[in-house]
């Protein structure tokens, strides 16, 4: 049996897309992670500069 659509794995650009996406992924999620634990303090700073 012939499925009529496919993943695309099988291409190795989309290997590198699905890579590229996911290190993006983790990185926006540290991102934020590490702005939430900040101390009130600091974020009380950050307010007053803009």
């Amino acid at each position: 049996m012939i499925a009529p659509l496919h993943l695309g794995l099988e291409h190795p650009n989309a290997l590198w897309l699905v890579g590229a996406g996911l290190l993006a992924f983790l990185a926006g999620l540290a991102v934020n992670l590490y702005r939430s634990r900040r101390s009130p303090s600091s974020l009380d700073a950050a307010e007053g500069t803009e």
